[in-house]
């Protein structure tokens, strides 16, 4: 399962598709503090980041894959200032 929503957590895993946007915009709406890993997710779509960039919740933990840790997690910490990308060069 792609999301692993709990009251004010949610965990994204493996991929995350068009069919999973509708449901953590909803949890994203409803939760009063969430913070999000991505520290499992390989693929966000981009409904999926748009939600995330919408309502900025905390990024708990950064993601491990290449890609979200260097091009998506930056656009995702630069409102928040959480979850920093260990090992990465500075911008």
């Amino acid at each position: 399962m792609p999301l692993e929503l709990h009251d004010d957590s949610a965990t994204l895993v493996g991929v995350v598709t068009v069919d999973e946007v509708e449901q953590l915009a909803g949890w994203l709406r409803a939760a009063k503090r969430p913070r999000v890993s991505l520290s499992r997710c390989n693929h966000l779509h981009t409904g999926a980041l748009q939600a995330l960039l919408l309502f900025k919740p905390k990024i708990s933990a950064a993601p491990k894959d290449a890609f979200l840790a260097a091009q998506v997690l930056p656009l995702l910490n630069a409102g928040s200032g959480t979850a920093s990308n260990k090992g990465s060069e500075p911008p």
